[in-house]
């Protein structure tokens, strides 16, 4: 199939607010010049800023539609979000390796809801294994700390194939500044905290994001730059909690 676009796969929730989840990354790959194509792992139901119940999609489901979209769609990346638990994740991550070797996959390590949320419960994490098959892991500051402690300088002891991006809305001490951790080495990418402000789904939008900019040719570094700048854009867009997507 011809297209002046690249192709990016959205793989996570179904939020009825559109302000997280695969609308949102919809929305923002649309906004960033890429067409997005979604597949749903769950139903939510959340506001903005509260989050009721969630419905899992039984695997089987999720893999035949997985593997049909990828047998006609050339997609350039794919953005992980919310997911049952390790299994159902690994399962995502090997038939979009199996499918295209050397697509982008971006994983947001989404562990629990702004509003308390907690998803993942009793599920064991490999983290060896998404180091090797991501291209990029998202983790805020608590999800880092869950998932490898509270030292980042352990990613140069286990020295992950893939890019991690410790963002920073949850470090008191450096909010607004992320860090990404690619080839051994740790950048910082500043920005602004603007008092504490912030919307519904911003992991979310920063992860299309950041998939966006690699479909179109952008390097890590500058793919992450220019997402935050994005969701800085998104963050200061109105004064609710749900952002608009607007250029």
């Amino acid at each position: 199939m011809n297209s002046n676009r690249p192709f990016c796969l959205s793989i996570g929730g179904f939020d009825p607010t559109a302000g997280a989840g695969v609308m949102a990354d919809i929305k923002t790959l649309e906004q960033l010049g890429v067409y997005g194509m979604g597949i749903l792992t769950c139903n939510t139901l959340q506001t903005d800023d509260e989050f009721f119940s969630v419905q899992w999609k039984d695997n089987d489901l999720l893999k035949v539609e997985i593997e049909t979209l990828m047998a006609k769609y050339n997609f350039e990346a794919i953005k992980i979000g919310l997911i049952q638990n390790f299994e159902t994740l690994s399962l995502a991550i090997n038939i979009a390796r199996e499918k295209s070797p050397s697509i982008k996959i971006i994983w947001d390590p989404i562990l629990k809801s702004s509003s308390g949320f907690e998803f993942h419960s009793g599920s064991t994490i490999e983290l060896d294994f998404l180091e090797k098959n991501c291209s990029l892991i998202t983790p805020n500051w608590d999800e880092f700390c869950q998932l490898w402690g509270d030292n980042p300088a352990v990613l140069h002891q286990r020295k992950p194939r893939s890019a991690i991006l410790i963002k920073g809305g949850h470090r008191i001490n450096r909010t607004g500044t992320d860090d990404l951790f690619e080839n051994d080495k740790f950048t910082e990418i500043t920005g602004e905290s603007f008092g504490g402000k912030s919307k519904h789904g911003t992991g979310c939008v920063l992860s299309a994001a950041i998939a966006a900019y690699l479909a179109t040719g952008n390097s890590m570094l500058t793919s992450c730059s220019k997402a935050k700048k994005h969701v800085e854009k998104f963050i200061m867009s109105n004064e609710s909690n749900l952002g608009y997507h607007t250029i």
